[in-house]
């Protein structure tokens, strides 16, 4: 889908369309070329070593060299060859490459360049032999896999426009560079944002200017920073058990272990289990609805919208399951607004807005500068006083809990500075003050705010709690960051040369070792160590294509945010909701010929694994075919849109800011397991926001 805006007159820029989650064929189609065409940085992927990267003017280096065990008769199956493979001894964190000069085998740490594409046996000392490869070789063959014909099949994109585009990526040595987010929200997203990854490896693009780079690191704020300890918590409670959102890997459960003392095949787990991903709230919609691994007693939800941001659990099934005290005992909302969760919560607790919080991010890597941005309370919170200078938001009430129970690390003698002396932790400012302090005193410590600037921003009138958050002579300083919205480096500080000063200095992984000997846990067989073409499949490996047919569903979906919507702009910017009140079902100009539709109908949307949405129907060229889009942040039943009561207080409704649809209602669900469940990448549990199979029936 083509955003608005995102390709102008005059512009070098080209959109190019493709099918919905299919941009990974694309992307190894690209690669396919690169191999055949020899148009990677050979130079660059045969150094082995940060020593020898150096020495040839990168800074960074991949394991493009090293030998990966691919016997599966070796203890060590899928993983990378070691010295103690050899029998050799292991100085550190050392591989084993073929040395280009010498041709044996060598230590990565001990030679310049290894080589790219050996395939064989080599032997140990014991005389033994073992079956190997080079982890660029593997990445090779799997990109050859299939051919450009069958990858131009599959994402719909010419080969002749891939070939292009692939050519001119390649054409500018290092200076090039991959991003992706929306297209990696699929079944299939994991290899998608793996291939990204790789293909920016390939041209040795890491850490050179023009090229890609990480994210820069902010100031130190919540960690032991230059003045105050904010990450230790004396006598803290071990925590133990796994997440209940199952990113975990399963053979390390009960319910594995179980199987396997009973002789039975541990696979498949009742649902997947992802252990190449961590804390994922979607995936604990569904471990809570279907009780599983555990059953919650109590659910805190906080700055989230569980039924909005989950695919799939907008569907009433699964909001009725979340209304039901003997699925959920206890729900707890912590929300400004009566949001769709707040709606069915036990419990409502008023929360601040941005305007009225706390907050210290570091920026995201569209620059290389190290920062950090501060959001402080401007405004006082239009709330009852709970106590001189408190008011209820999320941070108070973690507080006055944790307190009231006994926890470590809150109320007096909580927090300490470097220096071992204690101080209070009671209200959110004696934490944050804290973090912005570390903020100001970080490496060389920035100046002292001026007297003008200091009565130019009101700082003699602040609301929250100063005194005795911080000390005196932290203040000034303190309020100079404040004053600037937070710390930011100065403009290309981050560079030596065409070099980036704070630069990943780890290897690059053409072959992921952690991923490689991770297994499916539904099917119990071993992910791919490197980028491949995956198509999106069901939890039994039927890919959805072969389960529903696209001549009788012929559309994926897409499901992107629009710039003038978002969760919190229909109550926060009236005047943007009347600019956009509602959104569409979009699709492209042909499609809409075949099926005999024009702009304004009004159309059903049907998915495949159950689940419809009646809206408006929007055609434009601007859509791949076979696509249909449907625009993120529309379609709420709560949130203003209707009324609710408090007490004896009745709060009226706004029906207009329920304008739109839904597309979380008809996100596609996994039919392969018997229980409600949407569908998701199998390796790390990321939703299926893209994809599935749909058709469009006119009402």
């Amino acid at each position: 889908m083509m955003s608005g805006g995102a390709v102008g007159p005059g512009e070098k820029a080209e959109w190019v369309p493709i099918k919905p989650t299919t941009d990974g064929a694309l992307i190894m189609a690209m690669i396919c070329w690169m191999f055949a065409n020899n148009s990677l940085d050979y130079k660059y992927l045969a150094i082995p070593n940060m020593a020898a990267a150096q020495k040839e003017g990168y800074y960074s280096y991949t394991n493009s060299t090293y030998l990966v065990i691919i016997d599966p008769g070796h203890p060590n199956y899928r993983k990378l060859l070691r010295p103690e493979d050899l029998g050799w001894t292991n100085d550190g964190d050392e591989y084993i490459v073929i040395d280009r000069v010498t041709g044996q085998p060598a230590k990565n740490t001990g030679v310049e360049a290894g080589e790219l594409f050996f395939s064989g046996v080599i032997q140990n000392n014991d005389g033994q032999s073992i079956k190997v490869t080079t982890a660029l070789n593997i990445l090779k063959e799997n990109a050859y896999r299939y051919s450009m014909e069958d990858y131009a099949r599959i994402c719909g994109v010419p080969k002749e426009k891939i070939e292009e585009l692939a050519r001119e990526y390649t054409s500018h040595g290092y200076k090039v560079g991959v991003d992706g987010m929306g297209n990696l929200a699929a079944a299939n997203g994991f290899y998608t944002g793996m291939a990204l990854y790789l293909l920016s490896a390939l041209m040795g693009s890491w850490n050179l200017r023009g090229g890609m780079i990480k994210d820069p690191q902010g100031y130190a704020a919540f960690g032991r920073g230059p003045r105050y300890d904010l990450n230790t918590i004396s006598d803290a409670p071990r925590r133990s058990g796994v997440r209940l959102s199952r990113d975990f890997p399963y053979e390390y459960t009960t319910e594995y272990q179980e199987k396997v003392k009973k002789g039975e095949n541990p696979y498949p787990s009742k649902l997947p289990w992802y252990p190449l991903n961590s804390s994922m709230d979607n995936q604990a919609v569904y471990s809570i609805i279907n009780e599983y691994p555990y059953k919650a007693k109590i659910l805190v939800s906080w700055m989230a919208n569980l039924f909005f941001a989950t695919p799939g659990a907008a569907r009433e099934e699964i909001i009725n399951e979340f209304k039901n005290p003997e699925r959920i005992p206890l729900i707890i909302a912590i929300d400004p607004f009566m949001g769709e969760v707040a709606a069915v919560a036990d419990y409502v607790l008023p929360d601040t807005t941005q305007y009225e919080s706390w907050g210290l991010l570091s920026i995201y890597g569209y620059t290389g500068i190290k920062a950090t941005s501060i959001r402080w309370p401007v405004v006082r919170p239009p709330m009852q006083e709970i106590g001189p200078g408190r008011y209820p938001c999320f941070e108070t009430y973690i507080i006055d809990v944790a307190k009231k129970i006994g926890l470590p690390g809150f109320g007096d003698d909580a927090i300490k500075d470097v220096t071992g002396n204690s101080y209070p932790l009671n209200n959110p400012e004696d934490y944050f003050l804290k973090a912005v302090v570390n903020v100001a005193y970080d490496e060389n410590p920035v100046p002292e705010i001026s007297p003008e600037e200091y009565k130019l921003q009101e700082f003699g009138k602040v609301f929250f709690n100063v005194a005795g958050a911080i000390k005196n002579e932290e203040w000034p300083r303190a309020a100079y960051v404040m004053a600037r919205g937070g710390r930011f480096a100065p403009y290309d500080s981050d560079w030596k040369g065409e070099r980036q000063k704070d630069a990943y200095t780890g290897v690059i992984t053409i072959y992921n070792e952690t991923v490689a000997t991770s297994r499916n846990s539904m099917t119990g067989e071993f992910f791919a160590g490197t980028a491949c073409w995956q198509p999106e499949v069901f939890a039994d490996g039927k890919p959805v294509d072969e389960a529903f047919n696209p001549d009788e569903w012929p559309f994926k979906l897409v499901n992107c945010k629009a710039k003038l919507r978002s969760i919190s702009l229909i109550a926060n910017a009236p005047v943007v909701t009347d600019l956009s009140s509602t959104n569409y079902i979009e699709i492209n100009s042909l499609d809409a010929g075949v099926l005999g539709l024009k702009t304004g109908t009004k159309v059903k949307l049907v998915a495949a694994t159950g689940g419809e949405v009646t809206g408006e129907l929007l055609v434009r060229p601007g859509i791949a075919r076979g696509t249909v889009n449907v625009y993120f942040g529309y379609g709420h039943w709560a949130y203003g849109a209707r009324g609710y009561q408090v007490g004896e207080k009745k709060v009226a409704g706004d029906a207009s800011r329920g304008g739109g649809i839904m597309a979380g209602k008809v996100s596609p669900l996994d039919k392969s397991l018997q229980k409600v469940f949407g569908l998701s990448d199998l390796a790390t549990g990321v939703p299926a926001r893209n994809g599935g199979r749909y058709k469009i029936v006119r009402v």
